[in-house]
């Protein structure tokens, strides 16, 4: 593939839907990228199966030359059994009419490992669906655990991310799904400029594991609670299939730690809803509708007057009443989903938010050297939003995709070095509209396609922008 973009709103960056869900590898600016991809799928004749793949890239934008690894991976197949090793994109959902144009979702189906950014390095384990003994098939099984390492500049080096998923398959005659789950994730180990070394040991990573608190060399705040940083989410799905087309209504639900996971963050959630053809030819073969709502987080901030020690302490949950100069303690809710005191980069690769893309991330970064920048977490993460995606084809011949958000944006509850502050918090929301349109126009057969694309930013989180892009994809052999 060889890709080129133009934006108005440069050295700010492209316009949104430019660069969400595109695994990382867009130009950031006017630019250009080159990619060459191969690989092997799975034979599906065989018992014992393996495939391996590649995705190599040449990147130029505001920041110069960049070569990267896209995806790097080989994989193996016994039954319901699967190991994936190396970089590999994350399962996406809800796609375009033409895989090509990709997901019509913001979140691409999963709030906290989407397709927004790099591929991680790392294995991973899954259980595809197995039929549980004794129910006929009517009950199945699937999950996944793997280790990964972060990528990109972040203020702890090093760090180590682990994965569980567990989820329950319900069948309801041959028409309906029910699938329920728990997709766990947890941030640890590493290097900190503020901390030194933090906890590896195989006796903490069992910790992690357990989410059991801290040894002796953990920091006060993983020995009270749990080692490492532990968020994930809850998945709550219904789907309904026949012969024409398909209904899927998923409710994905974000945790921050366990007043998260039982509900106290209610009604907090990613809700999608999906409508789909099998018909790809259609006008329309396409539609989602989401609604994103993370205002909740576990409750406001609940705080209490601070005693005299904690004031001494100068703990970071300590605010300051600017009107009367008195101290608060703050003891629960303001979860503060995807940002985290020890694990400052909070949960991001080169910048780039893993979950939720309308996460908007912050960063540090010095003017004259584009690569000597540190990621901040996310400066937004109470929002609502309303999303549409659109996919079919024109003339019954070209698959295109259109993608429209809309988003409140109301801030966080604590700074950049999670400091309590009730000035992060916007009273007032910043509006933002995002939209992109692109096509797949098919020539030689199929095998070479033009992809041109234009998207549109107007609001007050992000700068107003206009982009166009044109890219040429090529296929030597179709598997």
């Amino acid at each position: 593939m060889l890709l080129g973009a133009l934006s108005t709103n440069a050295p700010e960056g492209m316009p949104f839907w430019a660069t969400a869900n595109q695994f990382g590898i867009m130009p950031e600016s006017s630019g250009g990228l080159a990619l060459l991809r191969a690989g092997t799928s799975f034979d599906e004749n065989r018992t014992f199966q393996w495939r391996w793949g590649t995705s190599l890239g040449l990147r130029s934008d505001l920041y110069g030359f960049s070569p990267l690894v896209d995806e790097l991976y080989a994989s193996a197949r016994w039954k319901v059994l699967r190991l994936d090793l190396g970089m590999i994109h994350p399962e996406q959902a809800f796609m375009s009419s033409d895989p090509a144009l990709g997901t019509l979702s913001v979140t691409g189906g999963n709030c906290i490992m989407s397709g927004n950014a790099r591929s991680l390095p790392g294995y991973g384990i899954t259980l595809e669906p197995w039929d549980i003994p004794f129910t006929g098939g009517y009950l199945q099984l699937c999950g996944r655990f793997g280790d990964y390492r972060a990528l990109g500049r972040r203020y702890v080096d090093g760090a180590l991310i682990h994965n569980t998923a567990i989820y329950l398959l319900g069948h309801i005659g041959s028409h309906v799904t029910l699938s329920a789950g728990v997709d766990h994730y947890t941030l640890w180990a590493g290097s900190s400029p503020e901390l030194g070394v933090l906890p590896h040991a195989f006796s903490d990573y069992c910790r992690i594991l357990l989410g059991m608190s801290g040894g002796r060399d953990a920091i006060t705040g993983d020995q009270i609670n749990s080692l490492g940083d532990h968020r994930g989410r809850e998945l709550l799905k219904a789907e309904y299939h026949c012969d024409s087309w398909s209904l899927s209504l998923q409710h994905d639900i974000p945790y921050d730690d366990r007043s998260g996971m039982i509900f106290r963050n209610f009604p907090d959630g990613f809700n999608t809803i999906s409508l789909s053809f099998k018909d790809k030819s259609r006008w329309i073969s396409d539609i989602v509708y989401e609604y994103h709502s993370t205002m909740n987080q576990s409750g406001s901030c609940e705080r209490r007057l601070a005693t005299e020690e904690e004031i001494a302490s100068g703990n970071r949950r300590l605010y300051r009443d600017p009107d009367s100069g008195t101290y608060y303690f703050i003891v629960g809710g303001a979860d503060n989903y995807c940002n985290n005191y020890e694990y400052r980069s909070g949960w991001t690769a080169y910048t780039r938010q893993f979950g939720a893309p309308l996460f908007y991330s912050r960063y540090i970064y010095e003017v004259d050297n584009s690569s000597a920048y540190i990621s901040q977490g996310t400066w937004n993460n109470l929002l609502r939003a309303h999303h549409i995606g659109l996919s079919g084809s024109l003339f019954r011949k070209i698959p295109y995709r259109l993608v429209m958000t809309y988003s409140l944006n109301y801030g966080c509850w604590f700074d950049a070095v999670y400091r309590y502050d009730s000035g992060t918090r916007n009273e007032r929301p910043l509006k933002q509209f995002s939209t992109g349109f692109s096509a797949s126009i098919p020539l030689l057969k199929g095998a070479l396609l033009l992809i041109p694309a234009i998207y549109f930013d107007k609001g007050e989180a992000l700068s107003d922008g206009f982009a166009a892009s044109a890219s040429i994809r090529y296929t030597f052999k179709k598997q």
